[in-house]
């Protein structure tokens, strides 16, 4: 008897660039949150190439993130 629980899908070339990106965004966020944070705290604005990647990376984690249907 094969237990299917068991099974492993095999990633592709796709899924492990989407891995890679997904963990990329993840860790430019949390390289750049001291902005956010020197924002929120003492009003230091954020640079707009700043900003705009962060949006960019919050974005590729939201596309990425949802389950694949």
């Amino acid at each position: 008897m094969v237990d299917l629980s068991k099974l492993e899908l095999i990633k592709t070339e796709q899924d492990m660039a989407d891995l890679n990106s997904l963990g990329q965004a993840r860790a430019y966020l949390k390289e750049t949150n001291w902005h956010a944070f020197a924002l929120i705290e003492e009003g230091t604005p954020i640079p707009e190439d700043i900003k705009s990647a962060r949006s960019e990376a919050r974005a590729t984690i939201s596309r990425l993130s949802r389950p694949k249907t």
